[in-house]
């Protein structure tokens, strides 16, 4: 008897705790009516229009390697001539980020200028990708490269004032986010690129049913590359280059992310201590972990 309620006492309290997380985990979704109607973050989509292939970008979530991806199929011959591996690109090589009609800033223009007008026929010819990773990783991956220990131009501004200080910079993003809709919009342009939940990059409600959404996961990147490769094989690139394509990927890794590997470690082993700041964390991500159905850490 007295196991019986020591066990009903555990469950009583692990109920009471996760409705806790639910019910106070949910920054972005308390200003969910103004702010998900609104453009938030840019959009920015990159184009392989012989192949029907669209990407809209979203930063910190594969978005160099698929940009890169669609500039090889748009313009393979001038990019083999500039990068020997698809990792090498980056968003500097104008030639393809800058090329007419391939950085678009809105569906309606994809579908205008790609699409001829003819959203029905664009909607069903065309496979419009949108990466996304689990919140907590992405936003390591993006403050260990724009803030930690590091020195760049504007740094002081898109890392909020707080330059390698991750717990000073998630108080005041989690701010942002508290202080409501104005400040919300407000914010930094980077800052709302990298920083800002995915549900917010993209236009994402009102576009979510255009896109195919991947999920870029690092324990599970095979089953990523292959869900890219089908993509790939049902808008008809041919598979040579669908074979050179996933070879790239399974071999290369970009110069930032060979580059970053120890200071990622070594800002994980500071990061996972701090449990406020995950907390917080969790609460401005917990759109994205509630609609692309991200595990959140234990805490």
């Amino acid at each position: 008897m007295k196991y019986l309620k020591l066990l009903i006492l555990i469950t009583t309290l692990l109920l009471v705790n996760e409705s806790y997380i639910i019910s106070n985990y949910n920054s972005t979704d308390k200003y969910e009516r103004i702010v998900y109607n609104k453009k938030i973050v840019r959009e920015k989509y990159f184009v392989a229009p012989k192949y029907k292939l669209a990407t809209c970008a979203v930063h910190k979530s594969f978005s160099t390697m698929l940009t890169s991806i669609l500039c090889y199929l748009d313009m393979e011959n001038v990019f083999l001539k500039k990068f020997d591996h698809l990792a090498e690109f980056t968003f500097q090589y104008k030639t393809c980020v800058d090329k007419k009609n391939n950085c678009l800033r809105s569906f309606g223009d994809l579908i205008k200028i790609h699409g001829k007008g003819n959203k029905v026929n664009f909607l069903k010819t065309w496979k419009v990708i949108m990466v996304v990773r689990n919140p907590i990783e992405r936003f390591i991956s993006g403050f260990v490269q724009l803030c930690y220990k590091s020195k760049r131009r504007y740094q002081a501004k898109f890392c909020l004032g707080c330059r390698g200080n991750f717990k000073c910079f998630v108080n005041k993003l989690y701010n942002i986010f508290t202080y409501g809709y104005y400040s919300i919009i407000n914010t930094y342009t980077l800052t709302k690129t990298f920083f800002y939940p995915q549900t917010m990059q993209c236009n994402y409600f009102k576009n979510k049913r255009k896109f195919v959404v991947l999920k870029y996961d690092l324990k599970n990147l095979d089953s990523f590359y292959k869900s890219l490769e089908e993509i790939l094989i049902q808008q008809n690139v041919p598979s040579e280059k669908v074979e050179y394509i996933d070879e790239e990927l399974r071999t290369y890794r970009t110069l930032d992310s060979v580059n970053r590997k120890a200071k990622t470690d070594e800002f994980i082993q500071k990061f996972y201590r701090e449990k406020g700041v995950l907390k917080k964390l969790i609460e401005i991500y917990y759109s994205d972990f509630k609609e692309f159905d991200f595990e959140m850490p234990n805490i």
